[in-house]
């Protein structure tokens, strides 16, 4: 009785991405509990999806375009803030998408416009882009033993596979305090807070995931004292902790896309009384897959010497890991600013790396996109001095990836690390960046295995008499498994009645065959 034994390894099919746009247009009152809007000095916005459905070959999308203002107030020199919600709802075709299928959506705001209509009423026009990428399940049962049998010959493979062990989508949270230093003033009102992720880093340990990070703070308030200016901090932040996910062990490959999808700051009084703390919360979506390395033996053919088989075969294709590394790109260029009044300071940039394609090429894959970048600055304004210009950068970008082809699998996640401007001369900013791309890239392996085999019954199989002993010169096709599975004999005893060390056949060579 055979006995095939077999090693179940699940992997994650992509299909071939599909983008789409939305586009939101409309009107937004201000509050009443708001001053008349002047002119818009800083605006931000993120895209929160909170309901994504699939059917067959079609998503759903449901979510919301969180926007804020930072805005001079009318005919003032005082600074507000502002904030606000539009909702959005679109369907989008998918070929090929299967309702048990695992999407991932990655939302952006590709452009975001804020006219001022009047001192009560801003038009908010937005375009975002969505990229979507589907994963079907699969499993491949690999047969790696056959036990029941002696002289059984087998045909096996050695591999390095790529085998998906989770998927899914968790939360992490972060809550850091910092002090205001000696020389500012507490604050009155905070009127702006932006928060950035950088330079994440994972861990992979039992049950959980270790997760290292900077964010990147950026505050402007009105202080507490008559006739202060403007007051801003900025301070990096580094946190760290565990995440807990079941069945996560060290070792395996992380291929995490990390979302920041909630902020928070607030002022907090310090044992003095005085709002000096600046207490900042925040929530980070990790959209997660977890894959562990495997070395497994396939047994791709079987034969026996002596007895008539029933074997069957059938294809597989595997995946194999490339790469997985940070790459990084540097970037120094000159931006026009095209600002209406000098520079006098810059108190803040920030920026978001937005990719428009990346492809594999020769050992590689290349990323295009741009950094897009906004400057906040003091400027020789006495009616308004805060002010700020924004610019695009574009890059291009090689990521080193030996091996890989068109069709194979890779996912890149992209993060500004560092960021500094300078002012330049003619009314330009230098601006120093440091993108890094979170890659991992795997390649196809084709493969042919063996599904089943049993002993055939007598008179199932026709089996071929050939004489005791064989003259045999090899062609060019040959190797010395084919020879061995054809004449019904073993490989070593091929080896052994020719005197071959390094069991090797090369076409022309003349090989006696003994049964």
């Amino acid at each position: 009785m055979l006995e095939l034994e077999k090693k179940q390894i699940h992997m994650s099919r992509s299909r071939e991405a599909v983008t789409t746009q939305i586009t939101l247009d409309q009107d937004f009152n201000v509050p009443d509990s708001k001053p008349d809007v002047g002119g818009v000095i800083l605006k931000q916005a993120e895209v929160l999806l909170d309901e994504v459905r699939q059917t067959s070959e079609r998503v759903h999308m449901k979510g919301n375009l969180e926007f804020e203002l930072l805005y001079a107030m009318e005919g003032s020199r005082t600074f507000q803030n502002l904030g606000g919600v539009l909702s959005f709802e679109d369907t989008c075709g998918y070929p090929g998408l299967e309702a048990g299928d695992y999407v991932r959506c990655r939302a952006k705001v590709e452009d975001l416009s804020v006219r001022v209509i009047n001192s009560r009423k801003l038009h908010i026009s937005a375009v975002l882009g969505v990229t979507m990428t589907a994963a079907a399940s699969e499993r491949e049962d690999a047969a790696w033993n056959l036990k029941g049998e002696d002289d059984i010959e087998t045909l096996g493979r050695d591999l390095e596979v790529m085998s998906l062990q989770i998927q899914k989508k968790d939360t992490f949270r972060i809550h850091e305090e910092i002090s205001l230093s000696a020389g500012k003033p507490p604050v009155d009102v905070l009127l702006w807070q932006s928060i950035s992720l950088r330079n994440l880093e994972y861990r992979m340990m039992e049950a959980a995931i270790f997760i290292r990070a900077e964010a990147q703070l950026f505050a402007v308030y009105r202080p507490a004292g008559e006739q202060l200016p403007l007051q801003w901090v900025e301070k990096a932040i580094t946190f760290q902790g565990e995440l807990p996910v079941a069945g996560c062990e060290p070792g395996m490959i992380p291929s995490i896309e990390a979302r920041l999808i909630h902020r928070e700051l607030e002022a907090k009084e310090d044992e003095d009384g005085e709002n000096r703390i600046l207490s900042a919360a925040a929530v980070i979506e990790l959209d997660m897959k977890l894959y562990s390395e495997e070395k497994v033996h396939l047994i791709c053919d079987v034969y026996s010497p002596h007895q008539e088989l029933e074997a069957e075969y059938q294809p597989a294709r595997l995946e194999r890991l490339l790469i997985k590394n940070t790459a990084k790109c540097r970037l120094t260029e000159k931006l026009p600013l095209n600002q209406r009044d000098t520079m006098l300071q810059i108190c803040h940039s920030q920026g978001k790396v937005v990719v428009d394609r990346a492809e594999p090429v020769e050992n590689g894959i290349q990323v295009e996109g741009a950094v897009q970048i906004t400057i906040l600055y003091l400027a020789a304004n006495d009616e308004r001095p805060m002010q700020s210009a924004s610019g695009v950068i574009p890059f291009s970008h090689v990521i080193e990836a030996r091996g890989i082809q068109p069709g194979n699998f890779f996912d890149i996640c992209p993060m500004l690390e560092q960021l500094t401007t300078m002012i330049a001369a003619g009314g330009e900013a230098e601006v120093r960046a440091v993108i890094s791309f979170d890659t991992l890239a795997m390649a196809t392996v084709d493969v042919h295995m063996l599904k089943s085999v049993r002993l055939a019954e007598p008179g199932e199989a026709e089996r071929t008499e050939f004489a005791p002993m064989i003259g045999y010169i090899v062609q060019p096709e040959d190797t010395l498994w084919s020879i061995a599975k054809h004449y019904r004999v073993t490989g070593d005893s091929i080896c052994e009645q020719n005197e071959l060390k390094d069991r090797e056949v090369k076409p022309g060579m003349k090989l006696l065959l003994v049964r």
